[in-house]
């Protein structure tokens, strides 16, 4: 019985907020890739997946998408290209290569845009940092990965940061030594072991 895949079962295995929006597609090392995010409907539903918005504010986005589907086709598409240029980002990053010049400039207008909407409130303790969204933009969720990618680029944990040999998934990689080469061992670790272990019986057979 094959697995049902959608975005109550997708897996969270990326360890950040940014990495875990990067891989909702799978698998990123194969053709024909499922598409978790169809559409920006199923883009709410990851949001309160992953606790970025409130029920209240999933239920406000909603219905702007509905008295304005084109608003809400040209949100998804913006989605869409956020998530593939992040992955170019961190795929690049990952690798310890250095990023495209057009990618860094994309994400750096992307991100001052994301950060300008942060501000404070008094509150009891002190102050307590809020979202500021006056104009209901139905894409606001995506500011809080897009600040979550500056709190891993401007923290030495970066380094960690790496990608899945089995499925392309980014992870960051929490383990004591730092030598995890897969998003889940459990999972994409037992394919990958199984498909090398294939090929190299496949190759004695040649040579014998």
């Amino acid at each position: 019985m094959s697995k049902i895949r959608n975005i109550e079962s997708l897996p969270l295995d990326g360890g950040l907020l940014c990495l875990d929006f990067t891989n909702t597609v799978q698998n990123r090392k194969k053709s024909g890739s499922l598409e978790y995010l169809e559409n920006y409907t199923h883009f709410l539903e990851w949001c309160l997946k992953v606790k970025i918005a409130t029920p209240d504010e999933i239920s406000n986005f909603r219905q702007i998408a509905e008295h304005s589907p084109a608003s809400a086709i040209g949100a998804y598409h913006h989605i869409i290209l956020t998530r593939e240029l992040l992955y170019k980002l961190f795929s690049a990053k990952a690798a310890g290569e250095s990023i495209d010049e057009e990618v860094l400039a994309r994400y750096n207008e992307l991100l001052s845009e994301a950060l300008r909407h942060i501000g404070f409130k008094n509150a009891v303790d002190g102050l307590e940092e809020v979202w500021m969204n006056p104009d209901n933009n139905i894409v606001a969720p995506l500011w809080k990965v897009l600040k979550s990618t500056y709190e891993i680029l401007t923290s030495p944990e970066v380094k960690y940061v790496k990608e899945c040999s089995a499925c392309g998934w980014l992870f960051l990689d929490k383990s004591r030594t730092h030598t995890r080469r897969w998003c889940n061992p459990l999972e994409c670790g037992s394919v990958d072991k199984a498909t090398r272990y294939y090929h190299r019986q496949k190759a004695k057979k040649k040579q014998a």
